[in-house]
Order: structure tokens, then C-alpha cells, then sequence
């Protein structure tokens, strides 16, 4: 059965529901460089040995900005050749005897291990034929925290041109201890930053102080950083990598790559099964009729549920499939990322943790669970399909959410929407003042200081000295730290500590980021890992550690309760938008889990709550507040509604628009709305960041 006919196929199965709408996207032919384009003969004839035979025009257009010294920034779809706008201008250097290095920054380890293995190709061509340099033992090396202390050690001793690494390593070791990467750093031309569409929220927050302190290093070992940034498809590329590096970029954003047909699925699930069923049934569908499949699901305990009934299913296809998310441990990941490359796994079903640009080899359906709640992420996973132009099917699957059914009545409305943008935001003092007590101990603190305006940091540097992190030299003019090196105790991730989480005999399952712990780890929750359950039977916060039991075939999930309230802070403006006036300014939000539903899986329906205790979770953010008039609340009365029910659902709503703008989850934002909000005397919502100090 070929593609065309498979989708004739799920068009009469009325088990699958309808097929309410099927946009058919033609393919496109590649356009090349033209023949005033060259690059070094060498690494033309490597490239043509790898099977690349010519250059896209988008490719030449990247790499002529590169060589003119140029920031650049690629925003293409998945497999149209990005990594080679920077691998060329970075080989070329060392093909003609130019001794520069390069730090090229992914945001997962499996990025770093895919390029690695382009590298290693290459250096293996370019050795054979004496084109590198006689003193390059090896072209590239991973430094991150899988490293080898004794690896680590002779990689810092007797660096390779190029380090693949990640935001977390050049924080904590490159960084940290600068002074031993001298011979490195001394020679460092080439930043590139993969995924730069990842660097939003806290983590781009943090990352964008990180980059500042690589920026203010190199300054310091007198090298000028050239900055390549890779993409996915977002509203603000540029703007991204400026607000990331703060160095001005050009933006190579026309693709020029050959793409193959796809046809792209609206199906809306059958009224008496769930849209979880539904994906189930296809995936299965897809990967017995011989179609390489991924399904996207939006929360890791779904891509464990549909893994759990694939196998108890399909107990035939049970041996080719897998689920892949993040919590699993790294020889886990690493482990089907290569059974997937080599065609040994028929189908994954994942989170949005395989939608980056790791090569997982030909996929030729995509199935997606739900709306992933940008256009930007519905794209990036609808390319992990039809790659190196072959033809693929994409499928949505609806949830009964309301941007979900949004789509699905006006399809036209999703293809022709634009990505949205994304944020963060640097100067958050939260994220600011670990970052400056970490930059304080690398290189002293001036008040000239050039990345750091002291008169406007003042207040964070301030409290950095009533806590005594920093002491301040008068006559001296300089900060400097009263500890060695602060940067362990920051996690540029910023969600919290990790906590482990062991079977009760002290067996690693899995990991978790403290910022969730309290709402998917709670005593009573139900922790779903690679199809098996697990029940959690205790969470000691001192520790970090959660601990389980096997809850075999349990028929149910756990959802927690929660209780949220807001104060207000400060006010930092305000505007008014038709007859409401919202405000804008610094809130502090409390959140605690009173307790925990659990839910029958199959049909959704409650079978029970239970309280719990646990501490409530207290942080200052940046929000929006507003009334709502007496008036309004008077209507809804008279139309015969609750004006509670009223303005939750208004609260919820906002919320779910909300990444139809920013780029972010819904789960990113937090909200409560007030019958009657004391502070203001009247009803009243709010919207917030849910992170400490605001993302943007």
C-alpha cells in the first residue's frame, strides 16, 4: 500500500472518525548555486563522497555572509542543509592552514552526538587525503556531562578546532574556568548556536547571560566571536538571535531545498472514542502496513499510556516500537535515537523531545496528538516526516481544547497563519543575579564594565552585597565574589533542583525538574515510564528524591488540584483597551496542590480526589490584572450563568489564546480569576508568567 492509498484508507474508517479536512502541499523542486559560488576543492570533493553533489542557493547566500564577517541566522525547515553554512566557513579556515576554532552550542546532547558523527565523516576524508593540517589529531570533540573527567582533562589540555557542547558546559566548566581553556579560547572565531528557536523562556533568559559571559571572555583573550544561528520556522529569528547574543545578525530565511508531496490531515475522532484512541489505532494502522511512523503526543504520561496500548494491541509490533521523551535516562535516548537511525524501530511516540533537528533517518507519517499549541512547534514536527524530499503524510488529531476545535472548523485559518514569537527576557533579576555573581567570579566586576551597565545592574549588585555573595573594592571600583565558583549552584535551566526518581529498592527509573515535582510527583501520583506504571509512595524535597512501586495494570491516572492566588507588587503601566483598563506590573503568586484526582483512563471520568499537604509554591512574576465592571456581572446573572464560572472560563480562555502570539505552552502561564478580588474591590483576572522573576 503506497501513501495515496493509505490515506484512502483512513478516509472510510469510521472507527478513525472523519476526515474533516485534507490540505495537499506539492512538492518543490531544489534550486543551486550558481557557478560564480565556490568552495574549497577539498572539502567540495568530502562533501560529494557524502552524497552532496551541489549547493542550495540558500546555503552559498549563508556561507558568502559568513566569509564577509557577517552574524548569520538560518531559518530553514529541518533537512535543508543547515549545518553546512556553518561546517564550510569553519573547514575552509582550517583547509588553509588558519588555526581558528569554533564552539558550535546545541541544546540536547543528541544534537551535539548527530553533528559529531558529520565531523567525524568528514575528518576521516579530509585525513585520507593529507588536506588537514598534520597536527589536528581530531577535528572535533564532545565536551558535556557525559564527558570522562579523564576525557575532559585532555580535551582542555590539547583542544580540537571545533567543541560540540551545550549551554549547561560552557556555564559550568568552559566558562567557570576560563583560564585553563586558554589555548581554546585564544583561538576562538566560530560561535554557532543550533535551535536557536529553543532559547526562549528561562532557559533563554539564562542563555542569553551565558552568551553575554562568553562574549565578555573572548573580549578578554582579544578575539572578535563570529555568531551562526540555526532556526526553525518563528516570527522573530533575528530579533531572537539579537535579544540571545546581543550582536546584530543578517537573516537567511528563503528555502531552497527540494521538498516532497505532503498531504497534511485534519481527522476528527469518532464522537464514541477518545482522540487518544483514535492515534493509537492509526499509529498501529501505519506501522503494520510498513510506514516508518512518529507520534507527537503533548504530556508524557499520554506518549506512556499510547506506548502501554500499542503493546497490549499490537503485541506483533510491540518489538519495533518505542516512546522517547525527556526524563529518561541518557543511554535510553541515545539507545533508540540509533535503533530509529538504523531502521530497527518501525515507529516512536514521543513529546516534543525528538521535534529538534536529531537525524532520525526517513519518517513517512506524522501523527500529532492534539494541536502542539504553536504553528512554529506543528511545523518543526511535521518535518521530522519527508525528509530529503520524500512524499509523507501529517495527521492532527484533535483534543476537545478550544484552539484544538478552533482549527479544525476553519482549517484555511491554520494554513494560513504565521509562526509566532518568541521571548525571554535577560534582565529578569532573578536569572540576573546568579548570571552576575557568576561573571563577577570569572572576571572581576568593573563600574566601566562594557556587558554590564553598573548604574542600571546597581539595585541587583546591591542585594548581591546585603546577602554577601558579592564584596564591593571602592577604590578598586571592581565587584568581586566572596566564593570560589558560584556556578554550581545555578541551573541555567532554571526549573528548580532534578529529582531522581527509584523503584524501593533504590533502582534509577528516571529524573524529574523540581519545578513539576509537586504536580506530576505528589504521594498517590501515578509516573508513567517507557509503558510500565509506576505508583509514588513518597517525595522527600530534602533529599531530591522520589521513590515508587510497580502499579500494574492500573486503570487509572492522577491529575492534581490546585488553589492559586496573586498579590500585587507593583505597577509598571497601564492601557486601555475598549472599556477595560489592564495593568501591567510585578505580582506574587502562591500555588499549592491540595490534593489529586484520579481519572479512569480509557473514558476521562473521575473515580475519586484525595487531599494532600504539601508546602505551597511562593514566587514574585511579571502579569496582567484587570477589573471587570458590575455591569458585566450583572448581565451574566441575567443570562442565567455563575459570574464565577464566567471569569474562570475567560481566565482559561486568555490562556489558551495566548501562545497563538508568543511562543510558549499554555502551561507556561498562570492565571486566577476573582468573584471578588479584595485588593481591588472588585471581580477581577489575572494572567501571569509561571516562572520566578517573569520570561518575557
Amino acid at each position: 500500500m503506497d501513501l495515496s492509498e493509505f490515506i484512502r484508507d483512513i478516509s472510510q474508517r469510521k472507527d478513525l472518525g472523519i476526515v474533516s479536512h485534507l490540505e495537499k502541499i506539492p512538492d518543490r523542486q531544489a534550486a543551486y548555486a550558481g557557478p560564480a559560488f565556490t568552495i574549497n576543492h577539498a572539502l567540495k570533493s568530502a562533501y560529494e563522497k557524502l552524497g552532496i553533489t551541489g549547493i542550495y542557493r540558500h546555503q552559498a547566500e549563508g556561507i558568502e555572509l559568513v566569509r564577509g564577517g557577517r552574524n548569520v541566522v538560518i531559518m530553514t525547515p529541518a533537512s535543508s542543509g543547515k549545518s553546512l553554512i556553518y561546517n564550510t566557513p569553519v573547514l575552509e579556515d582550517l583547509l588553509m592552514g588558519q588555526r581558528n576554532h569554533a564552539l558550535y552550542i546545541f541544546p540536547l546532547k543528541g544534537l551535539e552526538q548527530d553533528q559529531l558523527k558529520t565531523l567525524n565523516k568528514l575528518n576521516k576524508i579530509l585525513s585520507a587525503t593529507n588536506c588537514l593540517p598534520n597536527d589536528i589529531k581530531e577535528l572535533a570533540s564532545i565536551y558535556d556531562g557525559d564527558t570522562t573527567a579523564y576525557r575532559r582533562k585532555k580535551i582542555r589540555e590539547d583542544p580540537p578546532p571545533i567543541l560540540l557542547t551545550n549551554p549547561d558546559m560552557l556555564h559550568l566548566s568552559i566558562l567557570a574556568m576560563h583560564k585553563k581553556w586558554e589555548r581554546y579560547l585564544s583561538r576562538l572565531r566560530y560561535v554557532i548556536i543550533d535551535e536557536v528557536h529553543t532559547y526562549r523562556g528561562v532557559f533563554g533568559s539564562h542563555a542569553a547571560n551565558v552568551i553575554r559571559r562568553l562574549k565578555r571572555i573572548a573580549e578578554y583573550y582579544k578575539r572578535d566571536i563570529r555568531f551562526i544561528a540555526c532556526s526553525a520556522t518563528i516570527a522573530n529569528p533575528k530579533g531572537l538571535a539579537e535579544m540571545l547574543t546581543g550582536s546584530e545578525f543578517e537573516l537567511i530565511g528563503t528555502d531552497y531545498s527540494p521538498q516532497g508531496k505532503r498531504d497534511f490531515m485534519f481527522l476528527d475522532p469518532n464522537p464514541r472514542s477518545s482522540p487518544y484512541t483514535t492515534a493509537t489505532n492509526l499509529f498501529i494502522s501505519s506501522v503494520r502496513t510498513g510506514f516508518k511512523t512518529i507520534a507527537f503526543a503533548k504530556a508524557r504520561k499520554i506518549t506512556e499510556l499510547m506506548h502501554a496500548w500499542v503493546k497490549e494491541k499490537a503485541p506483533d509490533a510491540a518489538g519495533r516500537i518505542s516512546s522517547y521523551r525527556s526524563g529518561f535516562l541518557p543511554d535510553e535516548r541515545r539507545d533508540i535515537e540509533r535503533r530509529l537511525f538504523n531502521d530497527e524501530l518501525s515507529g516512536v511516540i514521543t513529546t516534543s523531545a525528538l521535534e529538534l533537528g536529531i537525524d532520525i533517518g526517513g519518517l513517512d507519517v506524522c501523527i500529532l496528538v492534539g494541536y502542539p499549541g504553536t504553528i512554529s512547534s506543528t511545523w518543526q514536527m511535521a518535518g521530522r516526516a519527508g525528509r530529503r524530499g520524500r512524499d509523507c503524510l501529517i495527521v492532527l488529531i484533535p483534543l476537545p481544547d478550544a484552539l484544538d476545535q478552533h482549527f479544525m472548523k476553519n482549517p484555511q485559518a491554520f494554513f494560513l497563519k504565521t509562526s509566532e514569537a518568541a521571548v525571554l527576557d535577560g534582565a529578569n533579576p532573578h536569572i540576573l543575579k546568579p548570571q552576575l555573581l557568576c561573571a563577577a567570579a570569572e572576571l572581576r566586576l568593573s563600574e566601566s564594565e562594557p556587558f554590564y551597565d553598573a548604574d542600571k545592574f546597581r539595585p541587583v549588585l546591591n542585594e548581591l552585597e546585603r546577602e554577601a555573595k558579592l564584596r564591593f573594592w571602592e577604590k578598586g571600583g571592581i565587584w568581586y565574589p566572596r566564593v570560589k565558583y558560584p556556578h554550581r549552584g545555578v541551573s541555567i535551566r532554571g526549573a528548580g533542583s532534578i529529582y531522581t526518581i527509584r523503584d524501593k529498592n533504590g533502582r534509577l527509573i528516571g529524573q524529574n525538574s523540581g519545578g513539576r515535582v509537586f504536580f506530576e510527583l505528589h504521594p498517590g501520583a501515578i509516573y508513567m515510564h517507557r509503558a510500565m506504571l509506576w505508583k509514588v509512595i513518597r517525595l522527600d524535597t530534602g533529599a531530591k528524591e522520589v521513590t515508587c512501586v510497580e502499579a500494574d495494570a492500573s486503570p487509572y491516572y492522577t491529575r492534581p488540584s490546585l488553589n492559586e492566588h496573586t498579590e500585587i507588587i507593583s505597577e509598571d503601566f497601564s492601557k486601555t483597551t475598549g472599556a477595560v483598563n489592564v495593568h501591567f506590573g510585578g505580582l506574587r503568586a502562591t500555588e499549592t496542590v491540595l490534593g489529586f484526582r484520579k481519572k479512569l483512563i480509557h473514558s476521562d471520568q473521575d473515580i475519586g480526589e484525595f487531599p494532600l499537604d504539601l508546602p505551597p509554591a511562593v514566587f514574585e512574576t511579571k502579569g496582567i490584572w484587570f477589573k471587570v465592571d458590575e455591569g458585566t456581572v450583572h448581565a451574566i446573572r441575567e443570562l442565567g450563568f455563575l459570574p464565577s464560572g464566567a471569569l474562570h472560563a475567560l481566565e482559561h480562555a486568555m490562556i489558551a489564546t495566548l501562545p497563538l502570539f508568543a511562543l510558549c505552552d499554555r502551561m507556561d502561564i498562570g492565571g486566577v480569576s476573582y468573584e471578588f478580588n479584595h485588593e481591588l474591590g472588585s471581580p477581577a483576572v489575572f494572567i501571569y508568567d509561571g516562572s520566578e522573576g517573569g520570561i518575557g
